[in-house]
Formats: structure tokens, C-alpha cells, sequence
């Protein structure tokens, strides 16, 4: 049963602007240690962290309605799998937020297109 839907769309170019410094406060304070590895050793690294932005965002969007306080977008880490498919970590700190909103499992799609990075997620 679908919980929660959300959908995010993150200008690339803004994103290359806030991560100028790979190293700053932007980039280490939003995304995990995992997924600057991977965003950085791949082909356009901002374009990458773009659309892991926007899937930080639209798990918030489909999951914060269904919990008391909402919850920080730290705890949202999307990784890519060896075929480059993406996935969101449900263990960890996320388990807690996906159980109070009655959700087991997190589907996203990422897409990437005229500088713009949008992501779909589905909570069920």
C-alpha cells in the first residue's frame, strides 16, 4: 500500500555553485560520506549529488506528513547499485522515521535532463 508519494526537481547549475568546495560545509553537511564517494568518483559529480538532493527532499515530502515532527534530511542516504540504479539506505536512523510512518520500503527514480535534476519516491 502506498504511504506517501514526493517529487523534487534541484538546478544542476546551483548545485555546482553550492559545491565548489567538495570539502565545505554544504556538501559534508548534506550527504553522507557514501554518497560523496560515489558522486565524486563518477562522471559530473554535481549532477550526481543534484539528483541525490532532490531524493533527500522528496522522501521528506512523502514520509514527514506521516510523522510527528518530520526529521532531518541527513538521515536519507541514496546510493547507486553496480548497475547504477538508486536506492535509498532504509536501515540506520531512517528505519525509526519509515515505522512511525508505517512505510517498510522506498522506491525512486532519478532523472536528469536540461540542467535540471528531478527525483520521484514512492513510500509503501
Amino acid at each position: 500500500m502506498i504511504r506517501g508519494v514526493g517529487v523534487d526537481t534541484v538546478d544542476v547549475v546551483e548545485m555546482e555553485r553550492l559545491c565548489a568546495d567538495a570539502q565545505g560545509a554544504f556538501v559534508t553537511h548534506t550527504f553522507t560520506v557514501a554518497e560523496r564517494a560515489q558522486a565524486f568518483a563518477r562522471h559530473r559529480p554535481c549532477e550526481r549529488l543534484a539528483g541525490k538532493f532532490a531524493v533527500k527532499e522528496a522522501v521528506f515530502k512523502a514520509l514527514a506528513p506521516l510523522t510527528r515532527g518530520g526529521f532531518d534530511l541527513r538521515l536519507v542516504e541514496t546510493l547507486e547499485d553496480a548497475n547504477g540504479c538508486p536506492h535509498v539506505t532504509t536501515t540506520g536512523p531512517l528505519a525509526d522515521v519509515l515505522d512511525e510512518a508505517g512505510a517498510s520500503e522506498l522506491l525512486v527514480s532519478i532523472t536528469n535532463e536540461c540542467g535540471l535534476a528531478t527525483a520521484f519516491v514512492i513510500a509503501q
